[in-house]
């Protein structure tokens, strides 16, 4: 008899929530149009990609010719937002403002897609609050603002995480196939997540699978399968065009590189007149002489100073102006306590590791950080690891508010 009401408040939670998100962002996109848009670093070169596909039908990056230096998520995302603005204006500003309100647009996909991904570890309150939580870390909102790929990536990444959860508890083939599908998206976009193709392996090592491998077999057939499918025109693109296969793209050299440097002590003079296989090559060749000459000045470059650099400031640079408004001011604000959400989420993901699904959590977030210590330490990497470390937040929370009731349970003797 309850079933149906109970249904109903589930699905009231969900709307409520999404109808919340969007009339935040909605805010957020009536005042980027305000502003003038500045490209500058990376940006730049993903709109002349963007630019050069819909003039010349040429996938580049920083040249004219033909080229694979990045993956082709986010620059044909920005083709598709440039195209659809000439329906009506080919004016610049307007074609990115309205890249602009599309990013704005995932981030209420990303509180919707979190607060999915917290139900299957966290109570109903929990969730809304840690999905709330997101939804107003200044640097999501910043980070819509700029035509960078992390606002695609974060969005294409909870949605892989939150189909393969699924997969996980219904265990059926179509699930995987849908997960793989995410997961061939999500790489497109950011190629550090390829290896997550063989995460369902992991399952190998648990009890309930090790007598259904028939069944484990044909789910990750099925999970490996649509991630190639998604991955195949990228494949042949580069098999055709630049003559040789490129697994994802061939841009890591130039990261690799400068993140060899301890310090940054030769930083401006490292790459000078090298191509992307040379700076490849040289960075792999300091790495092995470093750890073989210095071995605990590159352990700590690895480690304790890399970490210290990626986590230790949020990716936000806005700072509120004299006229700037209470909105604006608070989270600016809410963005100086980033320490303190870095450090409870990962205390609540470390105590999680006990619990079914979030230790699936706890583990993609490992994997996220060790996969971006090679390379240059900058704090725009890791961005994509805070919604999750949102999720241990609230799991440490609900931790700490137990350990307190138990200690105020009065002791009764027998």
């Amino acid at each position: 008899m309850n079933a149906q009401p109970k249904h109903r408040r589930a699905w009231l939670t969900d709307v409520i929530l999404v109808a919340v998100a969007l009339v935040f962002q909605l805010y957020f996109i009536s005042r980027a149009w305000k502003i003038h848009v500045n490209l500058f670093g990376d940006a730049v070169y993903y709109d002349h990609s963007a630019t050069l596909l819909l003039l010349k039908h040429v996938y580049s990056y920083w040249s004219y010719g033909p080229a694979a230096q990045v993956t082709p998520g986010y620059p044909f995302f920005l083709a598709f937002a440039y195209a659809l603005t000439h329906l009506t204006s080919f004016h610049h500003q307007i074609e990115m403002h309205v890249v602009q309100s599309f990013q704005h647009l995932l981030i209420v996909g990303q509180v919707y897609l979190l607060y999915r991904i917290m139900r299957y570890c966290l109570p109903k309150w929990a969730s809304v609050v840690g999905a709330v939580l997101w939804m107003i870390y200044p640097p999501v909102n910043w980070a819509a603002d700029q035509l960078l790929t992390e606002t695609l990536y974060v969005t294409t990444l909870l949605a892989f995480t939150w189909t393969f959860l699924i997969a996980l508890r219904k265990q059926t083939f179509w699930y995987y196939v849908l997960a793989g599908a995410t997961l061939g998206i999500t790489t497109l976009v950011r190629p550090t997540v390829l290896p997550l193709v063989f995460a369902p392996l992991l399952l190998l090592f648990s009890r309930e699978h090790r007598g259904r491998v028939v069944q484990f077999m044909r789910n990750w057939a099925g999970y490996l399968g649509t991630f190639i499918l998604c991955m195949l025109p990228w494949w042949i693109r580069n098999v055709v065009t630049m003559h040789h296969f490129i697994l994802t793209d061939t841009d890591m050299g130039n990261p690799l590189l400068f993140g060899s440097d301890p310090n940054f002590e030769q930083d401006t003079h490292l790459a000078d007149g090298l191509s992307p296989t040379q700076q490849e090559q040289l960075a792999i060749h300091r790495i092995i002489q470093g750890f073989t000459h210095e071995p605990f000045i590159y352990l700590k470059w690895y480690t304790v100073d890399k970490l210290g650099l990626l986590f230790g400031t949020p990716w936000f640079s806005a700072r509120p102006g004299v006229h700037a408004d209470t909105l604006t001011k608070v989270t600016y604000y809410f963005a100086q306590a980033h320490l303190v959400w870095v450090i409870a989420g990962v205390i609540g993901l470390i105590l999680g590791i006990w619990k079914p699904y979030l230790r699936w959590l706890s583990a993609l977030v490992l994997f996220l950080i060790v996969v971006q210590l090679p390379f240059i330490p900058i704090n725009r990497y890791v961005y994509p690891v805070m919604p999750y470390l949102f999720v241990g937040v609230m799991y440490f929370v609900i931790w700490v508010t137990n350990l307190i009731k138990n200690r105020r349970k009065p002791v009764i003797n027998a």
